[in-house]
């Protein structure tokens, strides 16, 4: 009987559930869908480590040999060791002049190459390269061609074995880009035989073991006799690290977005299950005196909710495995990482997480139930008494009665309902932030676009230097074209002379001439110079380090044995390109030499290409395409916020003028009996909703730039993007929710002028 009922009430009151239903499985499918991906991510990332037996410890100096190697192992601690060469190469002009990083190596113990197609990866080969899939399926190239890249001053042609990938480089990035363009970056593994023996240098020691590395760091500077650059972890490995703050950042947004709807849902319980039953009050209270215990009443209101946010959240698991999910992980592992077997995910996180959700919404419905099902059955089968018409607290003010009645009446109905008008305030705020947040990434784009192509790039072409290259050469390219020389290479960065590897950063050195073509900005993103005798820090760096303007900054080389100290004349901010910024006359007092890896130019340098030395000339058009193409997911994101906001505010106005339309459906009818037209009393309706929506629009336009930003920063240290939301954006968002909420008002026009005068009778008996 009681589950017959149940049908009947819900189909009676179809809006209010069916709008806890779609929250329900909302805020499921959000999370789902993100975890989804998140998931699946580090359960693929954590295969992908133990079958290549990827490097826990990084050792990097200017040369190891067989016998440092055999001292690292000989530590308790540590499991396998990897001798490598390591150093930057590039591919020939038809591809890109690719920067191709190189690793020559006489066996494959530590960070094996996984195999995508073709061999696996033989050290004693010395006619083979194993190269990038990224690059190799973005460049034509398959098992069985020729590839030639340029490294140490030598070509070496060799024939492509095998399509490989590492967990070093699940993100990839040139030096030249601001996100991964497959076009321009790759690696190859080469067998360490294939150069002479003077040039067999092993840079790195790759080793794994038990534990945090960097505490084996006194056990290694014994072993080696101090006799290395740095000791670094898996976080100073970016193509790895990358990854882990994208699925952290996505963890996130999981647990933001389902406590939103899931907010949403409480309020939407709370005001229709409290109306419901007091609508019942008469039939709660002929159950009891017909012998019905209380608690099998309770029981069945529960129920309501219950199986109303059961079935939501159960349909928000599949759809967002089925199709979120699918969709985030297509996005992701096809497009910006490379983590083979990348698929959707699930845990039991989603049904712990699901049966929370069911029962903070059954519980809301306890606690609006409660107090009605305390009342005596006798006192139950009476009407409520009609509460008292107290003035409200807007009757205070000095001008109420020159206020319309329009105004006088709706101020009345919203002192009197409090929880559905905050619930139209809440929703229509959350609303609000999530498509300030869509619009602002979109803005934010644009921003950091423009910053980084008109600002800090003073430029319009950019010409890559081969590796092989002499500084005469880069110095008669720039005396007939005219342009300013860059040298940019991966460096360590410290806050004191003898630090600690948990101290030290990873990042790079970029060293100018000093002709404002390759600029810096300062915090405030204004364009400053380099003052002589100082360097500029970017920002994320000095903070991580505690260093401020004027403080002193050590750094060192990969290959370098002394840590250099330098003073921060300027502390900088860089969208993609983190650490030192030099001028070229204090790098030179330093004892070093200046070896530019491109020149850049305000004048056409196409014709450049054709010179022996050069690898590739790049146009300002080149890389803003680049750049778009990048970019293209936050279209994505873009989308995703309009729609679930749109979808909020939608169903949040609609049900609280539905229950505003249920609540005073006497009182229109009295009114309709009064003379008035149902055009004026729709825009009684209407009014209230937009007022509420006005609130909830000026409460939300503070909140979008703070999630944003912590959005933004999310992905690292390596990214630097301050966010923009333009007077536009929010415009666009604020008349959005005002156009939904009229048209919200609309939707009740209908059943407006189906109001029967009966009800006015009904009301009077």
């Amino acid at each position: 009987m009681l589950w017959k009922k149940m049908l009947r009430d819900m189909r009676s009151n179809f809006a209010q559930f069916f709008s806890i239903l779609l929250l329900s499985l909302i805020a499921m499918w959000c999370y789902t869908g993100f975890q989804a991906n998140v998931i699946g991510g580090k359960r693929a990332g954590a295969e992908f480590e133990r079958s290549t037996n990827f490097a826990n410890g990084w050792i990097y100096g200017k040369s190891f040999d067989t016998k440092d190697a055999k001292k690292i192992r000989s530590l308790s601690a540590v499991h396998d060791v990897q001798l490598r060469t390591h150093v930057l190469g590039k591919a020939d002009e038809k591809y890109h002049t690719a920067e191709i990083y190189c690793y020559f190596q006489k066996d494959a113990v530590v960070t094996k190459p996984y195999v995508m197609s073709g061999k696996a990866f033989d050290p004693s080969d010395t006619d083979g390269v194993w190269l990038f899939y990224r690059f190799a399926n973005a460049s034509g190239l398959k098992p069985g061609d020729d590839f030639t890249v340029h490294v140490l001053g030598q070509d070496f042609t060799k024939k492509i074995r095998g399509l490989v990938v590492t967990p070093e480089y699940e993100y990839a990035c040139a030096s030249s880009d601001t996100d991964a363009d497959y076009h321009n970056i790759g690696f190859v593994y080469l067998s360490q035989r294939l150069l002479p023996k003077e040039m067999q240098i092993n840079n790195e020691i790759v080793f794994t073991c038990s534990g945090n590395p960097l505490r084996l760091e006194a056990q290694i500077s014994e072993a080696l006799d101090g006799d290395y650059a740095f000791l670094g972890d898996r976080k100073s490995i970016d193509g790895y690290n990358r990854l882990t703050d994208e699925l952290n950042q996505h963890d996130s947004f999981s647990y933001i977005f389902s406590f939103v709807f899931v907010a949403i849902a409480l309020l939407v319980i709370i005001t229709t299950m409290k109306r419901m039953i007091a609508q019942q009050r008469t039939q709660i209270g002929t159950l009891n005196a017909l012998g019905m215990k209380r608690h099998k009443i309770m029981m069945h209101y529960l129920s309501f909710s219950f199986v109303i946010s059961a079935v939501g959240c159960a349909l928000g698991i599949i759809l967002g495995l089925k199709t979120f999910g699918v969709l985030m992980v297509k996005m992701f592992a096809g497009e910006y990482y490379s983590v083979p077997r990348w698929a959707p995910g699930y845990d039991s996180k989603s049904i712990w997480l699901a049966v929370l959700i069911v029962l903070i919404c059954t519980g809301a419905a306890y606690v609006s139930c409660r107090q009605v099902l305390k009342i005596h059955p006798s006192e139950a089968l009476r009407p409520a008494a009609a509460p008292s018409a107290k003035p409200c607290i807007f009757e205070k003010l000095p001008f109420w009665k020159h206020l319309s009645f329009n105004t006088r009446y709706n101020l009345r109905d919203v002192s009197r309902s409090k929880m559905r008008a905050f619930m139209g305030v809440f929703g229509t705020c959350m609303g609000m932030l999530v498509m300030t947040i869509g619009l602002g990434a979109y803005d934010t784009v644009g921003y950091v676009k423009s910053w980084y192509f008109s600002d800090i790039q003073n430029y319009e072409y950019q010409v890559l230097l081969k590796d092989n290259s002499t500084l005469e050469d880069a110095e008669k390219l720039e005396s007939d074209l005219g342009g300013e020389l860059v040298s940019i290479e991966m460096i360590s960065v410290a806050a004191d002379q003898h630090p600690v590897s948990d101290d030290i950063i990873s990042c790079k050195l970029s060293v100018t001439e000093g002709k404002e073509l390759f600029r810096v900005s300062d915090v405030d993103l204004n364009v400053q110079p380099i003052e002589k005798g100082t360097v500029a820090l970017t920002m994320k760096q000095a903070k991580k380090l505690g260093l401020q303007k004027g403080d002193k900054v050590y750094w060192k080389k990969i290959d370098g044995d002394e840590w250099n100290e330098s003073r921060i004349g300027l502390i900088s901010r860089h969208p993609s390109v983190t650490g030192i910024t030099m001028l070229r006359e204090d790098y030179e007092d330093m004892g070093f030499d200046f070896k530019p890896m491109m020149m850049v130019s305000k004048n056409d340098c196409s014709k450049a290409a054709d010179r022996d030395y050069v690898a590739a000339v790049h146009s300002m058009t080149d890389l803003k395409a680049a750049f778009d193409k990048s970019m293209e997911i936050m279209n994505v994101l873009v989308y995703f916020m309009v729609f679930f906001s749109a979808l909020l505010i939608i169903v949040v106005l609609y049900n609280s003028g539905n229950l505003s339309f249920n609540e005073r459906v006497k009182e229109f009818a009295t009114l309709k009996v009064l003379g008035f037209k149902s055009g004026a009393i729709r825009r009684l309706l209407s009014t209230q909703n937009l007022w509420l929506s006005i609130l909830g629009v000026i409460c939300g336009l503070p909140l979008g730039r703070i999630p944003l930003q912590a959005m933004m920063d999310s992905n690292g240290d390596a990214i630097d993007w301050p966010c923009c939301i333009k007077p536009l954006s929010y415009a666009i968002a604020a008349a959005f929710v005002m156009l939904i909420s009229v048209l919200v008002g609309f939707m009740f026009s209908r059943r407006i002028k189906r109001i029967d005068m009966v009800e006015v009778l009904k009301g009077m008996e």
